[in-house]
């Protein structure tokens, strides 16, 4: 079996992780079980792409493989083209979201690629390292002299049980921060227009098992781990899973715990009874994909709720304590100032911990896509600005160039909402740590100033110490006893 070498490569100067990356985790397990051999480097730790060419020539790899995402999907590509330059007998291997929506084009417009991956690759990468043939292989993008190929599309797992959960062997588990990502169900059946999730996971929700998960959970326990976030996109979305979850834990003496959904959660899919539950089994936060500010938008952005729903869905999260983030998008067609205004006022008018909005990105294969394409609505190349777009902009007083235009609100007006939503935000932030620090009475000011200040957010998200700390403030939570 070959070799293989998984990069996680980063979009953005940004350093630091709360958690492990999970898609390559579970890659990493995949081989694990397979009893491949493979090494993995986390970028986001701070490693260098010369960094990563050193390790390779260390290595002895025979492949090298890393996930690639829409946005800054160049500087994936960039460094699988330095270690083709660089090591020409090693093979290139790309999968993903970005290579599942886009398919052919990736290997007919990268040519220092030598294979793509589309969809989930867990078992689709194994044949391949074990020497499959090529055109049997589900998912696999190769080329046969100058014709690019891909003879059988990607198919996805039905019974998620059947793919090892990440154990991380391999990985430097001492170097993120205290929280495991766990993810319990894989899919999405909404609509909204600019989601990508149904096109790369798929409409119909796969699930795991509660004793699989509890397997999982209770794994990382006997280790001191403490802190989970479930990352699903629906985690909510069969109530009956969430009540057999927090009864697993309960059963299995799971206690002291750290529970997230920070990934969020959709507000017409929890009710009170389930809330309480899941406080009992130690929930402490999550988030509420809000989107919009009225029923309008709503409508146009396809979100399958009302305002009063998510409203409701607000309140009483925070009536029950939870630390509730709010996430909006900005710029829809059709979208007004004044619609916008409706979120800014929702966002302010609960005590949520935080509020995040985001300049709306059409991402290929969705119907905001299509609808900008049709209505010639870009204010620049459309792939060129997705891979430019920076995450270090939240943490700057810069604006990101809009993606695309309206009749109601041009460029120059949605640079404008760009720096009024920043403000908002870091308003909302502010208020939300002097709502954690409370008990240290008038520190909380200080706190909430120097906390709610861009330069304190990039420190923050550069910095797993300063992580740390905030979850032992935030929840209350004592430091881990055992070592990993």
């Amino acid at each position: 079996m070959k070799k293989i070498l998984l990069v996680y490569n980063v979009y953005s100067d940004e350093l630091g992780s709360s958690r492990p990356p999970l898609g390559t985790g579970y890659l990493a397990q995949a081989l694990e079980d397979a009893g491949a051999e493979y090494g993995v480097v986390d970028m986001k730790l701070g490693y260098s792409e010369e960094d990563v060419l050193k390790m390779i020539e260390e290595g002895g790899y025979d492949c090298v493989g890393t996930t690639v995402y829409t946005v800054g999907h160049k500087r994936f590509f960039g460094l699988l083209g330095l270690i083709k330059d660089r090591f020409p007998s090693i093979e290139t291997l790309a999968g993903g979201p970005h290579v599942t929506i886009m398919g052919r084009k990736i290997l007919e417009e990268y040519g220092k690629v030598d294979f793509a991956f589309a969809g989930e690759s867990e078992g689709s990468l194994i044949r391949f390292l074990e020497g499959g043939e090529h055109r049997d292989i589900p998912g696999l993008i190769y080329r046969d002299g100058g014709e690019v190929l891909y003879p059988v599309p990607f198919t996805r797992p039905e019974n998620l049980d059947d793919i090892g959960w990440p154990k991380y062997s391999g990985f430097e588990l001492d170097k993120y921060a205290n929280e495991m990502g766990v993810i319990t169900s894989r899919g999405c059946p909404y609509s909204c227009i600019f989601c990508s999730v149904g096109l790369t996971l798929g409409k119909k929700i796969r699930t795991r098992s509660i004793e699989k998960i509890g397997d999982e959970l209770e794994y990382w326990y006997s280790k001191g781990r403490r802190i989970f976030n479930f990352l699903d996109d629906n985690f909510t979305f069969y109530s009956e899973r969430v009540f057999a979850l927090c009864g697993e834990i309960e059963k299995r003496g799971l206690k002291d715990l750290t529970l997230r959904a920070s990934n969020g959660i959709r507000a017409d899919k929890i009710n009170r009874e389930m809330l309480l539950r899941m406080k009992e089994a130690g929930f402490k936060s999550f988030g509420i994909g809000v989107e919009a500010g009225n029923n309008k938008v709503l409508k146009t952005l396809k979100k399958g709720e009302t305002i009063e729903q998510i409203e409701g869905a607000i309140k009483m999260s925070c009536e029950l304590g939870f630390e509730v983030s709010l996430f909006f998008v900005y710029g829809a067609p059709g979208e007004t100032a004044e619609d916008i205004e409706d979120s800014i006022r929702i966002a302010g008018k609960y005590p949520v911990f935080k509020a995040d909005f985001y300049n709306l990105m059409p991402f290929p294969g969705t119907a905001l896509w299509d609808w900008v394409e049709d209505n010639n609505a870009w204010t620049d190349e459309p792939l060129e600005l997705l891979n430019s777009m920076d995450k270090n902009l939240r943490f700057s007083k810069k604006t990101g160039r809009p993606f695309f235009v309206t009749s109601e609100l041009n460029e120059e007006d949605r640079q404008k909402l760009a720096g009024k939503l920043r403000k908002a935000t870091l308003h909302i932030q502010r208020k939300g740590i002097e709502k954690v620090f409370a008990r240290f009475g008038v520190l909380k000011y200080p706190a909430g100033y120097i906390g709610s200040t861009m330069v304190f957010q990039r420190l923050f998200f550069n910095n797993n110490r300063l992580r740390k700390l905030s979850d032992r403030v935030r929840f209350h939570s004592k430091p881990r006893t055992k070592v990993d």
